[in-house]
């Protein structure tokens, strides 16, 4: 019988939606469809308040009476508070006017959820894509799929409107079950439903402190999000004898070769951040929403839901409407220095090679050399994307476990994970620099020496040096590709460690770091081989 019955109204659902409908084409048309269906309910809430209005008021006079004939069973108190709530269901709107002014103070907020704030991260995704690519693209993908949910805010704000008038007309039923029956009813049933009926009518304020708790008074909302996009500086770079993705006059997609592959593998997803940026908008929107009714449900039944769950869930969203901010905050903590990506991108390599041109190579070590210049370049560039990209991702991981219960372990809000994933995810998004560091630790210097000259080359003709040159400049850079995955890689299993990954290990990880810096830097750590061993004269010195 009862899934009979569920089956009908799942039914009857579907029918009201395809009425509306028709034929939908994103979710956007779903979201405009129940928003569509409902828009009479404030409406249709209202007459049912005037009706109760009605009904109270004639109880009213009938509790005057019993007060009358016998006032000890029937205290003055009972038709007193049924005409005041007749009062306030006759006048709804006065009553939501007052719990909204409550909770904002009668001031209009900046944060607009369903309009301004919303569509400028859509306006700036499209900007992104179109101004990378007019194709379709994982750009494009990207942007028609955050396209296809911009209706959401409207409908998280429309959902929260009609939350409040419930919300309203039961805090007015219970104001009357308290003063009927004061012991049955405590009065912060009445006040928390008020409370949160003013909030979910002035969610906008709600949402503004949510993000000036987290971000101070730091960029406001539209300077957050437009940061997330002028820090993509990542893009460019200063790599020298390598084809780059990107040069500081424009862009520059490679017309063959390996290269240009990974370049237009990289600057065609460009719009990740930006994407990203729009998820943790809309999953701010529904942890602000979530939150406010955790804080109810904690007044009302304090043992069953803790105070945490909803002031933890607001936090979380404050976080997520200012996460450019939070990651700047998590990156500057360990490099203070850093204005942007655009720092973590210069290498200054040198390679000493023969001039030839990769069209017309005719020896396996020109081959070499061509190839490890065409791929250099963007590969450190597109290392540096993914970086920034995991980065960005651990540290929405990391907001998103403020969440969860403490007994999540490593996991939970205050556990070792949840601070590794901030820390990892804050170093990946300088990755480079943090290499750089280690180099620095290691060889006195953050620029690897690249520039080989052999210290013995009696009998060898120019040809055979330059060729054994062009080998050397090829492993070099290889190696250099190789350390940085490494490097990115050896922070990942740190990461890991501190999640209790029984797959990783912390020597694993130091191992991978470590040797991730002396790939980088094997030009340096080959001089100080040679240097112990005593063999200078004979080996490969290697400089700027």
């Amino acid at each position: 019988m009862k899934k009979n019955l569920f089956s009908l109204l799942l039914g009857v659902f579907f029918l009201l939606i395809n009425s509306k409908l028709g034929c939908a084409q994103e979710i956007n048309d779903i979201g405009s469809s129940i928003v569509e269906s409902t828009k009479s309910l404030p409406g249709l809430v209202s007459a049912f308040a005037y009706m109760a209005g009605l009904l109270v008021a004639v109880s009213a006079i009938f509790k005057a009476i019993d007060h009358v004939t016998n006032p000890a069973q029937t205290p003055f108190r009972v038709p007193a508070v049924r005409v005041l709530l007749a009062g306030a269901l006759f006048s709804l709107p006065m009553i939501a006017e007052v719990v909204t002014t409550t909770i904002n103070g009668g001031s209009v907020s900046n944060f607009k959820p369903a309009t301004e704030a919303y569509t400028y991260i859509t306006s700036t995704l499209s900007s992104v894509t179109s101004f990378f690519s007019g194709t379709t693209n994982i750009n494009s993908i990207m942007n028609d799929m955050i396209g296809s949910v911009e209706f959401m805010p409207a409908l998280v704000s429309a959902v929260a409107y009609l939350l409040g008038l419930i919300m309203m007309l039961s805090a007015l039923f219970k104001t009357r079950d308290h003063v009927e029956d004061p012991n049955s009813v405590p009065l912060k049933d009445a006040v928390i439903r008020y409370l949160t009926a003013g909030a979910l009518f002035a969610l906008p304020t709600i949402y503004e402190a949510m993000y000036y708790t987290v971000a101070g008074s730091g960029l406001g909302p539209s300077g957050t999000i437009w940061s997330i996009v002028s820090s993509l500086g990542f893009l460019y770079s200063t790599e020298t004898n390598a084809i780059e993705c990107a040069t500081l006059t424009g862009l520059v997609f490679g017309t063959g070769g390996v290269g240009s592959v990974i370049c237009n593998a990289m600057l065609n997803s460009t719009a990740f951040p930006t994407f990203m940026n729009a998820v943790a908008y809309l999953l701010g929107l529904v942890l602000g929403l979530w939150g406010i009714l955790k804080i109810r449900d904690h007044v009302i039944e304090p043992s069953k839901t803790a105070l945490s769950e909803g002031v933890m869930r607001l936090i979380a969203g404050g976080a997520f409407f200012s996460l450019p901010y939070i990651m700047a905050v998590v990156q500057r903590s360990f490099l203070s220095d850093v204005l942007s990506a655009s720092a973590s991108v210069t290498t200054n390599t040198m390679f000493r090679t023969s001039s030839f041109d990769c069209s017309t190579t005719n020896s396996l070590d020109e081959a070499m050399g061509c190839f490890m210049q065409d791929i250099l370049g963007p590969t450190h560039i597109a290392l540096n994307f993914f970086s920034y990209v995991a980065g960005m991702i651990f540290i929405m991981i990391g907001i998103s476990r403020l969440i969860k219960s403490s007994q999540e372990g490593a996991r939970g809000p205050g556990g070792i994970g949840t601070f590794g994933t901030f820390v990892v995810g804050g170093l990946l998004l300088s990755a480079t620099t943090i290499l750089r560091a280690f180099s620095s630790s290691l060889f006195g210097s953050p620029i690897t020496y690249t520039y080989a000259t052999l210290n013995y080359t009696a009998g060898m003709t120019k040809v055979e040096t330059d060729a054994l040159y062009n080998v050397i400049a090829a492993v070099l850079q290889f190696l250099i590709v190789l350390g940085m995955i490494s490097f990115v890689r050896g922070m990942f299993i740190m990461r890991d460690v501190a999640e209790g990954s029984s797959n990783a290990s912390t020597m694993s990880g130091v191992t991978h770091l470590i040797g991730g810096a002396l790939a980088v830097n094997m030009g340096p750590f080959l001089n100080a081989i040679q240097e112990t061993l005593g063999i200078t004269a004979f080996g490969v010195s290697f400089g700027l």
